[in-house]
């Protein structure tokens, strides 16, 4: 659900997880749904910040050896 769409608030979360179980979800949830998709969303940052997307332009720099002799 947050990969699919990542911009749900936690509200729209917690009111289709009730939707698909009422015993088990309620409106007292609500601070637990906001901490699982504040998760969701700092992992899916980190999955992002770590990806390839991020490959370096330049070619590092060549090593001239020990320049402090």
């Amino acid at each position: 659900m947050a990969v699919a769409e990542p911009t749900l608030s936690a509200a729209v979360v917690l009111q289709r997880l009730m939707n698909v179980d009422q015993t088990r979800f309620t409106n007292k949830s609500l601070r637990t749904v906001q901490m699982a998709v504040k998760a969701w969303r700092q992992a899916s940052a980190l999955e992002n910040l770590n990806g390839d997307w991020m490959t370096p332009v330049l070619p590092p720099a060549k090593s001239f050896g020990n320049i402090l002799r």
